[in-house]
């Protein structure tokens, strides 16, 4: 079925429209650049056209180009401008016209994917393998004594290695980095540092209260409660609160139990009906009462037989403003250590681009270099929401990334949406040409239990759209690096971020 003048005619009119609206932004555009690094200008120019278009509905415009065989612009956010402009050309010329084209100035097709590659070397450093994704992985405590396991993740792969403050300390980091740095010299390779900010995490507190039936010999016992779907739980403000529900004789609760969180200052923050997931989303309930020192929960989902949970786990109110972002006391005594010693600071729990502005002026008043890269972890709402302001405004720094924190950022947006956020993230990324680490979760059972499971498989597949993978720590982790090495060169051989190339089909 052919495509008729009045439909061509009307596809040209939509290209017009929205070529119209990313010119209307154009002022505004050229005034945001000026405001970033000399190098991210004409980035920081195309996630403005870029901003403007996704404020079209294109759906129907993509379909009519689709029946002329022509790009449907799913892949062009790093030049979005001038693949709009290259459609407008052959749409005017199939209809006999020439547009104006004097005042469009525009990245070409291309020039987008090159500004990308560019900025990912300058933050991972440039990569002597034939894979273009790098990959990071978390450093256990062993990494610090086992110079051996150090030198073999280097061998297998591992091109970022990451030590998260959040854990152990100055002593432990050292050794790490140090044996990181030894094992890249006696590899000739590069091998970046990329170090954790712990941030302003809601947890648990402390629970020195535990029920058990029985100890086994050699192990530890860790204190825990069990909440079951129904029950009540006293979550305090004092981090010296803990209680086990107590029970009549017949076994009801008559008491709920009582665990604290840290910071308190939430409390005041939270409101009735709001849901609370903790533990990863492992337990969720719905708060039913506020005071002015303690909130109270009711328990909607936990598994069968009833759900541990224990100290310093995570709790997360995804749809509540906390109030509680930015640098803790801690990141800035941390900040100390890595402006010494790393090569990348990992920025965790930003929320907006002030933010990002306090650990740029953090990093200036340590006299941190130019070359110290910054990666920022979305994993709330409110990042994913402010998504274009904290990008804009990390352009200040010249070595700039995005973690897509896929753990509590699910918990944050919702599982069902979490695909649709990643793409976002992704394409807004590609737009700025700035480099995103896939993380959280990934290969897991492989590095965990030493079997990988079949959607892991596919998520690496999936994971080629990113600059970085990241893998957590486990007893097969020199496995996960060997294997994820493996599978991200067959991939890559097909898939250049979202398209997909096509080589000669070969029946095995």
């Amino acid at each position: 079925m052919g495509i008729t003048k009045e439909q061509l005619q009307k596809m040209a009119l939509q290209i017009d429209e929205v070529v119209d609206l990313i010119q209307q932004q154009h002022v505004d555009a050229n005034a945001i650049s000026k405001q970033v690094c000399p190098i991210y200008m004409e980035s920081a120019k195309n996630l403005m056209h870029y901003s403007a278009f996704r404020n079209f509905d294109a759906r129907k415009m993509q379909n009519g180009l689709k029946q002329l065989g022509l790009t449907r612009l799913a892949n062009a956010e790093g030049n979005i401008l001038g693949s709009l402009i290259n459609l407008k050309i052959i749409l005017h010329s199939l209809l006999g016209g020439a547009p104006d084209l004097r005042k469009d100035k525009f990245l070409s097709i291309g020039e987008g994917a090159q500004l990308l590659n560019k900025h990912t070397d300058q933050l991972f450093g440039s990569s002597h393998k034939d894979r273009r994704v790098r990959i990071m992985v978390t450093q256990p405590v062993e990494a610090a004594t086992d110079y051996q396991m150090v030198l073999e993740m280097v061998k297998n792969g591992m091109d970022c290695a990451r030590v998260n403050c959040a854990h152990d300390g100055p002593e432990v980091w050292k050794a790490i980095i140090q044996n990181v740095r030894k094992a890249a010299k006696e590899s000739s390779t590069t091998v970046k540092v990329a170090m954790d900010l712990a941030g302003s995490k809601v947890r648990t507190g402390n629970i020195d209260l535990v029920r058990v039936k029985g100890k086994k010999k050699g192990k530890k016992r860790v204190a825990h409660m069990v909440l079951n779907r129904g029950d009540k739980l006293i979550v305090s403000g004092n981090i010296n609160d803990t209680a086990l529900p107590r029970c009549d004789e017949k076994g009801n609760i008559v008491q709920p139990a009582i665990i604290s969180c840290v910071p308190s200052q939430i409390i005041e923050r939270l409101e009735i009906g709001a849901p609370i997931l903790f533990d990863d989303g492992k337990i969720e309930g719905e708060i039913i009462a506020v005071g002015a020192a303690y909130f109270e929960v009711k328990i909607t989902r936990a598994k069968t037989g009833g759900a541990k949970l224990k100290g310093e786990k995570g709790i997360n109110l995804p749809t509540l403003d906390l109030g509680i972002s930015g640098l803790t006391e801690k990141d800035r005594e941390d900040l100390k250590f890595v402006v010494e010693h790393a090569d990348i600071v990992n920025y965790s729990y930003v929320n907006d681009d002030q933010d990002v502005n306090d650990l740029i002026n953090e990093l200036e008043k340590l006299g941190a270099s130019d070359d110290l890269g910054i990666i920022l972890k979305i994993e709330t709402n409110l990042a994913y929401k402010n998504l274009v302001n904290i990008l804009i405004t990390a352009m200040q720094r010249k070595h700039i990334g995005i973690m897509i924190a896929r753990g509590d950022l699910a918990l944050e947006v919702g599982w069902k949406n979490m695909g649709m956020v990643q793409e976002g993230i992704l394409s807004f990324c590609s737009a700025a040409h700035i480099p995103v680490v896939w993380a959280t979760q990934v290969l897991e059972g492989l590095a965990k239990k030493g079997m990988p499971s079949r959607s892991e498989i596919t998520d690496i597949t999936s994971s080629v759209q990113a600059e970085c993978v990241m893998l957590n720590k486990g007893p097969h982790i020199n496995e996960a690096i060997a294997f994820l090495d493996e599978v991200l060169l067959n991939v890559e051989s097909s898939h250049h971020k979202k398209e997909v190339l096509l080589p000669r089909m070969e029946w095995k």
